[in-house]
């Protein structure tokens, strides 16, 4: 996309299923004009970029664990995120996409004391980064922040953010919407793996909590977009 002569910020946005979406971060990347692109890495047969067609990289969430070997599609990923680390490229990593950016980095992930499914406050020391839940949180897995970065945000249990120069990883889901965490509810029922009470904490907190975290996503994204030095920038053309 050309604008004014220029080319718009291309984001590469790694989905892990197909309601792993980009969802409000996909929408805010569109409203400042950015190139935006969607890759199924857990689609073995599905070609991946290379890092130079991406300025930004952005690794959503997914069922899967980072520390699990038998997933054939996590060290494709892991290199691709690793090259986009070496190569200076922004990197925003939710749930999943932030454990496996803290492992890039030099941190760890584990399994958590407890497993958070559900609204949870969010605890942060700046706002204008990582705003203050309550935020949609999924995860059984935690990660250990990496050397050198700076804890952000944290609930009771985990720690839920954290800064590496221009790089990002939460542990909760700021790009989730309705839409997308119902589907999420509807694979989980499946599978057993979500009890009602979380079901009915994580749809009933769309209805007082969901305007203001559509807003604060969109801080969060444009902190991140900010400190990568992005903000309204685009690429001389050729």
């Amino acid at each position: 996309m050309r604008q004014n002569g220029r080319v718009a910020t291309r984001v590469a946005f790694f989905q892990h299923s197909n309601w792993d979406r980009p969802g409000i971060f996909g929408d805010r990347a569109r409203e400042l004009g950015w190139d935006v692109a969607r890759f199924r890495v857990d689609r073995m047969d599905e070609a991946l970029p290379e890092v130079d067609d991406f300025d930004v990289l952005v690794t959503l969430g997914s069922a899967a664990s980072v520390t699990d070997p038998s997933v054939a599609w996590i060290p494709a990923e892991r290199r691709l995120v690793t090259q986009a680390v070496e190569a200076g490229q922004p990197v925003l990593g939710v749930c999943f996409g932030g454990q496996l950016l803290a492992q890039v980095l030099g941190g760890e992930v584990h399994r958590a004391s407890q497993a958070e499914v559900g609204w949870h406050l969010v605890e942060t020391d700046d706002p204008s980064a990582i705003p203050p839940g309550p935020w949609v949180t999924w995860h059984e897995d935690e990660f250990v922040v990496p050397p050198g970065a700076d804890v952000i945000a944290r609930t009771e249990v985990s720690p839920h953010a954290f800064i590496q120069g221009t790089h990002t990883g939460v542990q909760f889901h700021p790009e989730a919407t309705a839409e997308i965490v119902d589907h999420w509810i509807t694979g989980a029922l499946h599978t057993g793996s979500v009890s009602p009470e979380e079901v009915g904490n994580l749809r009933d907190g769309f209805l007082p909590f969901g305007e203001s975290a559509s807003a604060m996503a969109r801080t969060l994204f444009d902190g991140f977009v900010h400190r990568a030095g992005l903000l309204g920038a685009s690429r001389l053309s050729d």
